[in-house]
Order: structure tokens, then sequence, then C-alpha cells
């Protein structure tokens, strides 16, 4: 069952973004292992538009692990290590959104404009 070995997040604002102090352990089911966010990583949480944020809190939120993990799997070298793609790497930002305790409508509300950008940036490499 999918779950975070790792309850605490401890983060530092850094510039424009977070830095994450100490590591963050998620076990993935869509993954079927454990990702390992490595402390000194450094993060802008949700990637929300001003004009959204009142719909989907950046900081301080419950989708804030769920955020860092999809950060940290959105890296190119990050998919390559755990040979994934940007699609899965979506669906386990869907699935630690559930174990956030997001919605259903917030989890969706959150991962499809995900979706819609990777696509629409697919579209134009």
């Amino acid at each position: 069952m999918s779950h975070f070995i790792t309850e605490d997040v401890v983060l530092r604002i850094v510039n424009k973004g977070w830095c994450l102090e100490e590591p963050l352990s998620y076990y993935s089911d869509v993954l079927g292992e454990t990702i390992a966010v490595p402390a000194g990583f450094f993060t802008d949480l949700a990637s929300v538009p001003r004009v959204m944020r009142w719909v989907v809190p950046v900081a301080n939120a419950k989708n804030r692990r769920a955020a860092i993990v999809h950060d940290y799997l959105c890296d190119e070298a990050v998919q390559e290590k755990y040979g994934i793609t940007q699609r899965q790497a979506d669906e386990v930002f869907r699935e630690a959104l559930e174990v956030c305790g997001v919605s259903t409508a917030g989890r969706w509300g959150m991962w499809a404009p995900v979706r819609v950008f990777q696509w629409t940036k697919g579209l134009f490499k």
C-alpha cells in the first residue's frame, strides 16, 4: 500500500522556493518501489499560477509532500534512475495526493493541469 515513510517534511526557504533539509521517502504502488528524495533537493512545491492559488494552495497544504515527490520525479536524470516516464511520474503525484488525504476533486484539480502541461510541452519538442 502506498505510503510516506517520512512523515515530517523540513523545508528551508531559498530564493523563490524551498530546500528539503532532510530526506523524504515515499513507497509507491504505481512504481512498486520507494522513492528517496535527498536532503538538499530544491522544490517550488506546487507550480501554481497566482490566479489559481485560492483553489490550490502552495505552501503548508496537504499536497506538500506529494508535490515534492512529483518535482523530484520530473527531473530527467531521476526518471532515468527509476526507469520511468513523465506520465508515470504524474501518476505517482496523483497517488501521493490521495495518500496525503486530498479529496478526489482536489486530486483531479491538481493532476489534470499537470497532465495538460506535459501534453502541450510534448507538442513543442
